[in-house]
């Protein structure tokens, strides 16, 4: 406990469960809990499909590959603590647990997302210069862009320690990563949880932009060249554009509500303390999702009829289809 002159002050309550568990803390610990082994499963799938399919044996599977990992882990500490910690209201729970949650989940679903502005970029370069496509994304330096990106996430994490009043971490009563309050903080939320969330909304609102500079490339090459639009690497091409564009759309409603919360322990906005945090998990699901739904390789892989998804999905990426050979 500590004293601020006035009153007295609990550090670390925030991440505390309520002591007592209700109806509705049971529905939203268990809409967490569900929906991250989902994704969590997902992922490992993904991870066995792009080892066994050449398709994915390139710039575009590795990129995909480091992504799911971070998607992975970032659900796994839903599974095994946001979740059950919401169900259960644990009141007599060191702060400090709560804190590694928030800082291990983000860890992993950070340089997740910057996985994916690469997969986009990834698009852009096989669409617009496919001759320079495999110097640009050569085996190397795809390696030493995933090792710097996953260094650099975990310098920028371990800054929430180094600056002062900077500490989230995961609130059971607030269904969200919660700013960690402070006898000598004047401020209500982390200034350096601030930067970061709108850093990662703009990175995001630019793979937006340049997955619509895709998409026209496409189309063009589809109106101006009939022939390779019937091409099935370009389909294929067109299909892995699709699975980056969905990803980006998902995530980018649900950075939006997480800017407008920024991490504030707000009274009384539940909704969308739940909308922003149960919104990134089936953002991840949706990813992982998005291989199977776009690949009828990865259904004959998974022995899934074709005719079962085809029918709606292909017929939706077949509009967009225009051909390259696919180059990784």
């Amino acid at each position: 406990m500590y004293s601020n002159g006035t009153e007295e002050f609990a550090w670390g309550s925030e991440l505390q469960g309520r002591g007592r568990m209700s109806l509705f803390d049971t529905l939203v610990g268990l809409s967490i809990w569900i929906l991250s082994f989902a994704s969590v499963s997902i992922g490992i799938l993904n991870l066995y499909i792009i080892k066994k399919l050449t398709i994915f044996h390139n710039a575009f599977g590795a990129l995909w590959v480091s992504r799911t990992v971070g998607e992975i882990g970032a659900n796994a500490v839903h599974f095994l603590y946001s979740g059950p910690l919401t169900v259960f209201q644990i009141k007599n729970i060191a702060p400090h647990f709560g804190i590694a949650a928030y800082t291990i989940s983000y860890l992993f679903a950070a340089q997740a997302c910057a996985m994916n502005q690469y997969v986009s970029i990834n698009r852009l370069l096989a669409v617009y210069t496919p001759l320079n496509y495999n110097f640009i994304f050569s085996k190397r330096t795809t390696a030493i862009l995933i090792i710097v990106t996953w260094i650099e996430i975990s310098a920028l994490m371990a800054l929430y320690f180094v600056i002062p009043c900077s500490l989230i971490g995961y609130s059971p009563q607030f269904y969200e990563f919660i700013f960690v309050k402070s006898p000598e903080c004047v401020r209500d939320y982390s200034l350096l949880g601030t930067i970061t969330i709108r850093g990662c909304t703009v990175v995001c609102s630019a793979s937006l932009i340049i997955d619509i500079i895709t998409f026209y490339k496409i189309i063009h090459i589809k109106a101006t060249n009939k022939k390779a639009a019937k091409e099935e690497a370009f389909r294929r091409n067109v299909r892995f554009f699709a699975q980056t564009a969905m990803q980006n759309l998902s995530m980018m409603f649900a950075l939006t509500v997480v800017v407008l919360l920024n991490n504030e322990a707000q009274i009384g906005k539940s909704a969308l303390f739940i909308t922003a945090f149960d919104g990134r998990i089936l953002t991840y699901l949706s990813n992982g999702l998005s291989i199977i739904l776009f690949n009828p390789e990865v259904r004959k892989l998974l022995r899934i009829p074709i005719g079962v998804v085809s029918s709606r999905v292909l017929t939706t990426s077949a509009a967009m289809e225009a051909g390259i050979n696919n180059r990784g």
